[in-house]
């Protein structure tokens, strides 16, 4: 097939010598927003996905307890033993202890700067070489004011005697030191160890037991 002058085939044909023909541009295609946080649309409103927090259990406490050391060996448990006194003379730390004799199970001190662990008894301050120290995280316990044999709720029984009387973990001020021992209900007061004797005080105070520990 032949043409006439200044034609060609599609898609020149029927153009004058230089026209320009039109072209349809190229559609361009937008790429895809970034991915976000899945939504719900309803009503023309935008409400995100709710998001489901997983809740950790709460740590345990640590408990109460009661460990068996010597004077040699109770070092190992600084940290873990509850501080309950000190020293008047050189202001070290005394802790609460718990020992057997003549058939009681005793609360005592221990100064653990000096190895030396003693209870009250029989009217005496009686060195002990076998014990156990109270460990407590200092916020699971609390003293509290008391007198005359009683102990208020949430008392720590340290001990007993003989015919099964519970005895409890007292405290006093005395010439400077406030020294540990125990409370003898029956008793009506609180016994220290102190300078070679066992000495009674009508006031006091108590270890108790937070409540949750």
């Amino acid at each position: 097939m032949s043409y006439p002058p200044h034609q060609g085939p599609p898609p020149y044909q029927g153009y004058p010598p230089g026209a320009f023909a039109y072209v349809t541009p190229p559609m361009i295609v937008p790429y895809p927003p970034a991915p976000g946080p899945v939504t719900n649309i309803t009503n023309h409103h935008i409400y995100p996905q709710p998001v489901h927090v997983v809740e950790q259990p709460a740590p345990e406490p640590e408990p109460i307890d009661w460990v068996s050391v010597t004077p040699d060996t109770a070092y190992s448990l600084t940290g873990r033993a509850l501080v309950v006194g000190r020293e008047g003379w050189d202001g070290s730390p005394l802790w609460a202890i718990r020992a057997h004799h003549n058939g009681d199970f005793v609360p005592g001190k221990l100064a653990i700067k000096h190895k030396a662990a003693y209870i009250p008894h029989a009217g005496m301050e009686v060195p002990v070489h076998h014990f156990e120290v109270l460990c407590a995280p200092a916020n699971a316990v609390r003293w509290a004011n008391a007198s005359n044999g009683q102990v208020p709720v949430g008392a720590i029984a340290a001990g007993n005697t003989q015919s099964a009387e519970p005895l409890y973990i007292g405290r006093v001020r005395h010439r400077g030191s406030v020294s540990p021992g125990k409370v003898h209900p029956s008793h009506g007061c609180c016994y220290i160890s102190f300078s070679g004797s066992e000495i009674s005080f009508k006031h006091y105070e108590v270890l108790c037991r937070i409540s949750g520990y």
